[in-house]
């Protein structure tokens, strides 16, 4: 969706403003916990017995839906978004137009904001956010997926005034955070996602609150303010070559993109699911940047290298846990 198309380089600008970048930074309050039927904090990993193997074809029918949902349905609602500590109300409006998928997103609480997306590009479709990360459980291949999460089908839950089917992707190891999910019974469209956390708990949760399915018209998706942002999702994720090199991954965490910046390289790895970005650039000479972020379910961390004489921050951003980006930062090299 168009709120979460926002770069990562967006992000690693503006985290100092979220929350104090420096050594001692600590998460903030994820908020409550939730507990699967057994008992079992979500964020655990659990004996595959909770997944019976005749629920496996069942779980992938429902992402089989929920994929061609999230790319061919035309809808209208109201959603709050809850991360940070903050609350907010969205208004969304997503079509199909010529097989391009096309959003409004209008901020209805705090600063105004509106942003306007186009296009479904298959090579940049994984740094997308909870309405096309979940899509991806089927284009991306279920099964390199599930090397790295366990599926469980949670049972049901009412959704704006809808019936759900809850799916959970639980990670299999700490590397990576957990995914709930509610899909709508009728159209398999995801109705709410929760990030979770290592301890099971909420890290980030995006929910409707009232869904609307008849057609969109085309006026519906033009900008109602006049510093609208507009996002163009057509052009392909750069392939470019880097001297920058990371000796160590999370198991399934593959290379998805390379973009040479004006002082540096951006790289985006994601395993499916899951993505984060590293950024390598030059420091200048009275810079000395090192320490951490967190906002919500992303965090920020910054360290800093010196190659030949030369000083250059890495700057590891993504819904990962902070102990994964730290040692992903430590892991980055150059080439030779």
């Amino acid at each position: 969706m168009a709120l979460f198309l926002l770069a990562p380089a967006a992000y690693a600008q503006s985290a100092g403003g979220e929350q104090n970048v420096g050594e001692g930074a600590a998460p903030e309050s994820a908020g409550p916990e939730i507990v699967a039927p057994e008992g079992t904090p979500v964020g655990q990993v659990a004996p595959q017995s909770l997944l019976p193997q005749s629920a496996a074809p069942e779980v992938e029918q429902w992402l089989g839906k929920l994929a061609r949902a999230v790319s061919e349905l035309d809808y209208r609602g109201l959603v709050t978004f809850e991360h940070a500590g903050m609350l907010e109300t969205l208004q969304v409006v997503h079509a199909v137009r010529d097989g391009e998928q096309i959003e409004r997103v209008r901020y209805l609480s705090g600063e105004p904001r509106e942003l306007i997306s186009h296009g479904n590009s298959e090579n940049c479709e994984r740094t997308s956010g909870p309405m096309a990360r979940v899509g991806l459980w089927s284009r991306a291949g279920q099964q390199d997926v599930q090397r790295a999460y366990q599926f469980i089908l949670r049972g049901e839950e009412r959704i704006a005034d809808r019936d759900t089917v809850v799916i959970e992707a639980r990670p299999r190891d700490r590397h990576r955070l957990g995914l709930v999910v509610n899909l709508d019974r009728e159209t398999g469209l995801p109705l709410k996602t929760m990030l979770v956390g290592a301890q099971g708990r909420v890290l980030e949760r995006y929910q409707f609150v009232q869904l609307d399915l008849s057609p969109v018209q085309d006026s519906d998706l033009q900008p109602q303010s006049a510093d609208a942002r507009r996002i163009d999702n057509n052009n392909p994720c750069s392939t470019s070559q880097s001297r920058w090199q990371v000796s160590w991954l999370p198991d399934g965490f593959k290379p998805v993109s390379v973009k040479p910046l004006t002082d540096g390289d951006m790289l985006v790895f994601s395993d499916g699911l899951s993505v984060f970005t590293v950024f390598v650039q030059r420091l200048g000479p009275e810079l000395n940047f090192k320490g951490r972020a967190i906002r919500g379910a992303t965090v920020a961390y910054m360290d800093r290298i010196e190659v030949d004489g030369v000083s250059y921050t890495v700057t590891v951003v993504g819904e990962i846990p902070d102990i994964t980006a730290q040692r992903v930062a430590s892991a980055v090299t150059v080439e030779g």
